[in-house]
């Protein structure tokens, strides 16, 4: 075809029922509210997360009978029940095979296939574990996501490898094999993610996974929710506008380059945002 593909328009990346996925989100983080926020990422139609809900449900109303006839609470035990369904029985593990792909980003496609990458089996933990009473929390480790169940002094737990339960020193033995000389350890590696941290992880993955898959609108819609997650960020809001230069939204991209020269004038990233202006006036690729 002469000239190839014609470029998406707004309207093809972008609805009210995007706009409200993020109204929803932006809401959810607020009240601390993982699953919604999750839900909204994913941009799930309301009944298929009415049933992941149900699910989630009723996975920790069985955990939380569990619990009630656990002979001993301590954070070892807790971890052992929440593998024992989790793991054990449900089957929920890494997707090792296929690592780097949007659906194991998403909650509700995780839900379906039972596998995931170690931050979206990790919310799960979350979920079903605090529903269930159990206090089970995220540990943004750098390179790889685990959870810590019982509390302050619980015990790590790798999602991704079955539920594997880590001291402290394997947990920096993990963070040394997958970061190498890249990051040093530092104890700070296990505090816990509050929940902006945890999604804005899922939505780094999600950048990264959906770059590599050419997916125009699923770019868009990752960038977008970056920078309402992090409306002070000029870096966020600069990336949303290259991303609607990349995609060719060119309209779009020369509001959101203007949104940054306006809001942070004194920045970096306003400069790149003037040379991007430019760059869409010559017509020339934006970088």
């Amino acid at each position: 075809m002469l000239g190839g593909p014609p470029h998406p328009t707004l309207r093809d990346l972008w609805t009210e029922e995007d706009e409200e996925d993020v109204r929803a989100f932006l809401s959810a983080v607020t009240e601390d509210d993982l699953l919604r926020a999750l839900s909204a990422v994913e941009g799930t139609p309301a009944p298929v997360r009415i049933e992941d809900a149900a699910q989630l449900e009723a996975w920790a109303a069985v955990a939380a009978r569990r619990l009630t006839v656990l002979p001993t609470t301590g954070p070892f035990a807790l971890s052992r029940l929440l593998r024992g369904l989790l793991v054990d029985e449900l089957g929920l593990k890494g997707d090792a095979d296929d690592y780097s792909t949007t659906r194991n980003c998403c909650l509700h496609q995780v839900l379906a296939r039972r596998k995931g990458m170690p931050i979206l089996l990790s919310c799960v933990w979350m979920v079903v574990g605090r529903r269930a009473g159990i206090p089970v929390e995220g540990i943004g480790m750098p390179g790889h996501f685990l959870v810590r169940v019982g509390g302050a002094a619980g015990v790590h737990v790798d999602t991704f490898a079955g539920g594997q339960e880590l001291s402290r020193e394997g947990c920096r033995s993990l963070h040394d094999r997958i970061a190498g000389t890249k990051s040093r350890w530092s104890d700070d590696f296990l505090r816990p993610s509050p929940i902006d941290q945890v999604l804005e992880r899922v939505l780094n993955n999600l950048a990264a996974t959906t770059r590599e898959e050419n997916d125009a609108a699923g770019s868009y819609r990752v960038a977008t929710f970056l920078a309402a997650l992090r409306p002070l960020s000029p870096e966020r809001t600069l990336q949303k506008a290259m991303t609607a230069a990349a995609v060719g939204v060119t309209e779009e991209a020369a509001s959101v380059f203007a949104d940054v020269i306006e809001r942070f004038p004194d920045s970096p990233e306003a400069e790149r945002a003037s040379q991007g202006l430019d760059s869409l006036a010559s017509g020339t690729t934006v970088n």
